[in-house]
């Protein structure tokens, strides 16, 4: 093998190598001295914050996907898993040790679902992270649970990277935690919420925000079909600003957005978009709100289309 270029290892982490670039680095991966050091930089990135968990999990999980045969895939992403249920434990209250957890992380664009051992299931929206054991899981990202009642009354906890712990018994929630800020909405049964200072139980229809452990928002008889959208391959959208889709396409589809027309930004806007594809969704947003989008190398233009 050639001389290898480490100068294409930032460029690989940014989305920006052409092909003939990510084929080397892809190839350089699959070495030793390429795993060696994947593994050290993983380390590394977590101890000085440079990535996200989810970030570095992600990294790591779309470098298998590319470079390891699907019969040697399962090996690696148990090691993946060990990996970065490990170098959670320092990170936003995740106490539980890693030893007998499992790890899955959602790549950007990704839908997938999860059946954990007591039969509840999971549907972990694109870049999110779920840690799970028994009837106790920690996520960071977005999820839809559907929690199966416990024949012996035993409840069902998720701890989120915002410090807010949620007790459930049998019920269904959509719960999204980025950037400090979680949201939940209860879609049936009961949940109770739980942070340092006070609990808040919730009935379905209900919607609780809260932002550094503080409750911002309680809203109440919420249509809360129009949260969990996702699930389905589309996006609804209700009084939403320019600025929250602009989070939501970086969070969702890893691409940067930038909205050059500043009179967008004091615009709310509702509807709903399939969002399976992110070309589809650009193409469905463009139409129904008359804009005009173009996406080049993961960067995203939104401006308003002068025909209309």
């Amino acid at each position: 093998m050639e001389q290898f270029d480490r100068n294409l290892l930032q460029k690989y982490r940014q989305n920006e190598c052409s092909p003939e670039e990510y084929a080397k680095v892809l190839e350089w991966f699959t070495s030793e001295e390429g795993r060696e050091y994947l593994e050290a930089a993983m380390s590394q990135d977590l101890e000085l914050g440079t990535y996200s968990p989810v970030e570095s999990a992600g990294l790591y999980q779309r470098i298998l996907d590319s470079t390891q045969p699907r019969k040697n895939r399962f090996r690696a992403l148990k090691v993946a898993a060990v990996l970065t249920g490990t170098l959670l434990l320092g990170y936003g209250g995740w106490k539980l040790s890693s030893k007998g957890d499992t790890v899955v992380h959602t790549a950007y664009g990704e839908i997938r679902t999860i059946v954990l051992p007591d039969q509840s299931v999971v549907t972990l929206n694109a870049n999110s992270t779920l840690r799970y054991k028994d009837r106790e899981v920690w996520m960071e990202g977005e999820a839809y649970f559907s929690v199966k009642p416990s024949a012996t009354s035993q409840p069902f906890l998720v701890h989120t990277a915002s410090k807010i712990n949620v007790e459930v018994l049998g019920t269904t929630f959509n719960l999204v935690d980025r950037h400090g800020k979680m949201q939940i909405v209860l879609t049936s049964g009961k949940v109770r919420l739980h942070n340092n200072k006070e609990a808040t139980i919730m009935k379905p229809g209900d919607l609780v925000e809260y932002k550094k452990q503080v409750r911002t928002t309680l809203k109440q008889h919420t249509d809360t079909l129009n949260y969990s959208s996702w699930k389905n391959n589309s996006l609804h959208f209700e009084n939403a600003s320019f600025a929250e889709l602009s989070q939501l396409l970086e969070d969702t589809y890893g691409v940067k957005v930038e909205i050059r027309d500043s009179s967008l930004l004091h615009q709310q806007f509702t509807g709903t978009v399939p969002g399976q594809r992110i070309d589809v969704l650009l193409n469905g947003l463009s139409q129904l709100f008359h804009l005009k989008v173009t996406n080049e190398n993961n960067r995203v233009i939104i401006e308003k289309d002068n025909k209309y």
